[in-house]
């Protein structure tokens, strides 16, 4: 469990890297947003249109940095429901990736962004694969809170 709680992490670590990378690429964003627009938008509307769109990737990144140290703790806490949450965020996690493998492709913008998506990828199944293995099924299973004594008739055994 630990080894995943470490996976997890470094999930985070790589989103921040990929959204340092995405600032170096400033240039390139007003370039790509300026040929898309086919020159209509100049100055203070491409400038906002650039700078709108890489304060969205920054939000996002940072919301997707706190989620996975968040799913980190969580599981590491021994919370069943955060494994679940982990594994829900996978399954979006992998939809977004396809679709925006798909679409680097389509325009041919495929890059180091896609090395960082691929490889926060990899972290994400890595991260799945061990909070469901056996090992890790034993540390999620349901425990008693300390200080918690069970009603003495329960279960109830009666007939209904």
């Amino acid at each position: 469990m630990q080894i995943a709680f470490y996976v997890m992490l470094a999930g985070a670590v790589v989103t921040l890297l990929g959204m340092a990378y995405s600032l170096t690429m400033l240039d390139r964003t007003r370039s790509d947003v300026l040929d898309a627009s086919g020159g209509v938008l100049r100055g203070d509307e491409l400038d906002i249109l650039v700078y709108v769109s890489v304060g969205g990737a920054i939000v996002s990144s940072l919301v997707t940095a706190g989620l996975w140290v968040w799913m980190a703790f969580v599981c590491r806490a021994g919370k069943n429901w955060g494994r679940v949450t982990g594994t829900v965020f996978f399954g979006i996690n992998a939809l977004f990736y396809v679709v925006g493998t798909v679409m680097a492709f389509v325009t041919s913008t495929a890059g180091i962004s896609l090395v960082f998506s691929t490889v926060t990828l990899a972290i994400g199944l890595a991260a799945v694969i061990l909070l469901w293995n056996g090992k890790s099924s034993s540390f999620f299973a349901a425990r008693v809170p300390q200080g918690y004594q069970p009603y003495p008739g329960y279960p109830p055994i009666a007939p209904y």
